[in-house]
């Protein structure tokens, strides 16, 4: 068999060259038609947490200011009584020796809900001062505005002191309220103090509440 020269191999190659080039050429192209999608993020499930908590409702009123105290005096001599009212902070001119009282008694709603209110006096005026002549009174108004809406009562009008419930403040209106800025209210007592009577004295007054 001959052999091959050096001519025929070199122009094998070269054509060999060629097709590969060719080839190469065609896949290149082919390759630049296909898109290729970019690759930006990867997203997975979203997930949820949950924040949660139980306000528990709170019904109490408290007695801030609990105290009247107007403290050693007498009738004048030759009186039949004397009057005592935190209301105007007035001593009567029948009275000696009192010390006037300004505060009165006040009551604030220290719960979170509003309230209907109620009062009681642990006495009434015979009780509490003298079998005869004796007066025992008490109103209410609002120390801090708006704080009793649903008021059963016309305001700083006097009430007799009874052990029967005395409704202050009803559902209507949301009652007592218990939002702070209007959630305060003031009592004032009045009593009429006859010659006869005379010994320490002391009375109770009761603030029930109960929630709307």
């Amino acid at each position: 068999m001959d052999e091959i020269s050096n001519k025929t191999l070199a122009i094998l190659l070269i054509g060999a060259i060629v097709i590969s080039l060719g080839g190469t050429l065609i896949s290149l192209n082919r390759l630049a038609g296909i898109k290729i999608p970019m690759i930006t993020g990867l997203y997975g499930e979203p997930h949820e947490a949950i924040v949660q908590l139980d306000i528990t409702s709170v019904v109490q009123v408290n007695f801030t200011t609990d105290t009247i105290n107007w403290g050693s005096g007498t009738v004048v001599v030759g009186k039949d009584f004397c009057v005592l009212n935190s209301y105007d902070s007035s001593i009567g001119a029948n009275c000696s020796t009192f010390t006037p009282q300004t505060a009165g008694l006040v009551l604030e709603n220290i719960g979170n809900k509003n309230v209907t209110l109620n009062i009681t006096m642990e006495k009434n005026a015979a009780s509490f001062i003298h079998p005869t002549d004796a007066v025992c009174q008490w109103n209410i108004s609002n120390l801090e505005t708006g704080s009793c809406p649903g008021m059963a009562l016309t305001p700083s009008s006097w009430q007799t002191c009874s052990a029967t419930p005395t409704v202050v403040c009803n559902s209507t209106g949301n009652g007592f309220l218990a939002e702070s800025g209007s959630d305060t209210l003031k009592f004032d007592v009045l009593v009429q103090i006859p010659s006869a009577a005379t010994g320490a004295k002391s009375n109770v007054m009761t603030a029930s509440a109960a929630q709307i």
